[in-house]
């Protein structure tokens, strides 16, 4: 059988259009070695930023903690408990996790609750007098919007009444923090609601922690929202629990109204108030979405 043999045609090339082509290939070469370099350290200085802020939240909740550790005692003691529960177990978490590679989401949970932690120490500083007064925000500024982004994404009616809430943070009213809690803590309950219905928290979990009337907990809740993130670790679930119970100690304090708990509040008392269930609020959105 005759073999059929093709003509393959090769194109010349000039010593000047090689030197042209190595030269394009090492540029683009060069291009990518840079665009590389450039991204490590867009990422390092990330990095860099992303760790200085931890180490600054860290270094400002010990701060508060001293300060209230500075106190014998608070007008505010059942809060003051939760406030250094919440401490205490942020410090065993992060000691318990210690050399473990930590998944992103893993990372926000624990430093999101830092700086709730912290929050919540200055609150109780604020409570008992021991404020930042140079950090007040005008009225005006105390009672402006925000977080409209986050609640959005859980309903409209949550953003009018969060606006609410805010609107009756007023030095001149003697129920602004009580009226304040009262619309935080329904607002906080319908989100976790939304985003964690009874059915789908009992489809995943059926043994779930519920009610007597067979309602899901909120403990139930924050779990399901937290494994949903892709943590299990029970340490970061049980701190961030520890960080919801905080949030609910600061509701029933205020709705309460006990021990001279009710009067009027001053602009950096009522800005604490504010920077703490923002924080909450904020978390919670940040565990949903």
């Amino acid at each position: 059988m005759p073999t059929l043999k093709l003509g393959v045609m090769v194109r010349r090339v000039t010593p000047a259009q090689f030197r042209a082509a190595v030269q394009k290939a090492q540029r683009q070469q060069k291009k990518a070695v840079n665009d590389y370099k450039r991204e490590v350290r867009t990422y390092n200085a990330a990095v860099r930023r992303h760790n200085t802020a931890v180490e600054n939240q860290r270094r400002r909740l010990d701060q508060e903690i001293r300060r209230v550790n500075s106190r014998e005692s608070s007008t505010f003691t059942g809060y003051r408990t939760s406030v250094t529960t919440l401490a205490r177990s942020y410090e065993e978490t992060e000691q318990h996790l210690a050399g473990h590679a930590l998944s992103v989401a893993e990372r926000e949970i624990v430093d999101r609750v830092s700086e709730g932690a912290a929050d919540s120490a200055y609150l109780l500083n604020a409570l008992d007098g021991d404020g930042d007064p140079e950090a007040d925000p005008t009225e005006d500024e105390l009672r402006s919007p925000s977080l409209q982004t986050e609640l959005q994404a859980f309903s409209p009616d949550l953003v009018a009444r969060w606006t609410g809430a805010l609107f009756a943070l007023s030095p001149s009213n003697p129920d602004a923090a009580r009226h304040f809690c009262t619309s935080a803590r329904e607002l906080m309950i319908e989100m976790l609601n939304i985003a964690a219905p009874d059915p789908d928290v009992l489809a995943a979990d059926p043994t779930c922690d519920t009610r007597d009337n067979g309602e899901v907990t909120r403990k139930a809740k924050v779990k399901y929202l937290v494994n949903r993130r892709g943590v299990t670790d029970v340490s970061i679930t049980d701190l961030v629990e520890a960080d919801q119970d905080n949030v609910v100690t600061l509701f029933r304090t205020f709705n309460q109204g006990t021990h001279g708990q009710a009067g009027r509040f001053d602009i950096t008392q009522l800005n604490a108030v504010r920077q703490r269930v923002e924080s909450a609020v904020s978390f919670v959105h940040s565990l949903c979405f």
